[in-house]
């Protein structure tokens, strides 16, 4: 069995966010990101299946390089395989 689980990177809760200067987003500069807590629940789940009935977990996940982080804590914790969607939009 193959399970999917899809991850987002947000910024961190704890974190101070500041607007961009132009108002759309907000500065990224030196703001950590981490997993959606939702995910990581996600994640979690789908590998404590994966124990009980075999198979393997692939994460995936669409966003610029920071991603990669998100990615390989996945795999760390046990995802068997990543997989980094990126796209210049």
């Amino acid at each position: 069995m193959k399970i999917a689980v899809c991850l987002k990177q947000v910024p961190d809760t704890e974190a101070k966010l500041r607007v961009a200067p132009d108002g759309r987003w907000i500065v990224e500069d030196d703001l950590p990101f981490v997993i959606n807590e939702s995910d990581e629940y996600a994640l979690e789940e789908a590998l404590r299946i994966a124990e009980q009935l075999g198979g393997e977990v692939i994460v995936f996940s669409l966003g610029p390089e920071r991603v990669r982080e998100a990615l390989r804590k996945a795999l760390a914790l046990g995802a068997a395989r990543a997989v980094h969607l990126s796209h210049a939009a």
